[in-house]
């Protein structure tokens, strides 16, 4: 393959990653237990990687010469793991609601730009703050407020997936 070819086809597709995980951020941030899902995909891309670079070690040989090569795979590997690890899980999870005791609703701000003098304020969007099992967990979305009507220890359903490595993922957007 030329080799302006094959640098014009990876800049697409690095391009692409990094839209997909733009994308991916409001998933992440739902997850619970998110820590656990990014250590444990960073963790099985290093041995996936290391494993294929030991595989192909004549193709890199001698390492003086590629190592830059290999620096340059290994630390793409290891930042895009995060997001194969939760386009898995969520892609093969199964959803179940699930209840949650209630403790508020908020709404917030962001402009990338500051407030403009007589700019009226709409909420960018909300954040839910809910406990189970006596932990505080945090959740955002953005479309609507969900539980206006809601009182701090009321009972709510959420739509949580249980993904294929057993992480959830609240769904409301």
């Amino acid at each position: 393959m030329r080799p302006r070819l094959f640098a014009a086809l990876l800049v697409l597709v690095i391009g692409l990653l990094v839209w997909l995980y733009v994308r991916e951020f409001r998933f992440l941030s739902n997850t619970i237990g998110v820590k656990w899902l990014v250590i444990g995909s960073m963790l099985a891309m290093a041995l996936l990687t290391g494993f294929l670079l030991w595989k192909n070690r004549e193709r890199f040989s001698p390492l003086e010469r590629h190592l830059p090569e290999i620096l340059l795979i290994s630390v793409f590997s290891l930042l895009f793991a995060p997001l194969f690890g939760s386009l898995i899980n969520r892609g093969l999870g199964s959803p179940r609601p699930r209840s949650f005791e209630f403790v508020a609703e908020t709404a917030f701000y962001a402009s990338g730009y500051g407030i403009l003098k007589g700019e009226k304020l709409k909420p960018t969007g909300w954040k839910l703050q809910v406990k189970d099992a006596g932990k505080t967990i945090r959740f955002q979305y953005k479309k609507q407020a969900y539980f206006p009507l809601s009182k701090p220890g009321d009972v709510i359903m959420l739509p949580i997936q249980i993904g294929l490595f057993g992480i959830e993922v609240m769904e409301l957007q």
